[in-house]
């Protein structure tokens, strides 16, 4: 079992903090790197995020710098938009 320590081959979060989403709810603002030295950031609802970082038994946004972004996809993260 790992740590959920990114491997060398993929995104690396690297920043993770709080802003403001279009709708005036916070969200999470996360800076992902890529192997190749890409960047990119992405905006994830606050509530998601919280769940994620409740299934892999982290406790903070700071704890989820260095691990891999698919730390993010662990947990209940579906959502259903109804139309």
């Amino acid at each position: 079992m790992t740590d959920g320590r990114a491997a060398p081959l993929e995104a690396v979060i690297v920043r993770a903090t709080i802003g403001p989403g279009h709708d005036g709810r916070a969200e999470v603002v996360v800076e992902l790197a890529y192997p190749n030295g890409g960047r990119t950031e992405l905006s994830m609802a606050q509530e998601s995020v919280l769940r994620a970082l409740d299934a892999a038994g982290l406790t903070s946004l700071d704890q989820l710098e260095g691990r891999s972004w698919s730390v993010l996809t662990t947990g209940p993260l579906s959502h259903r938009y109804d139309t």
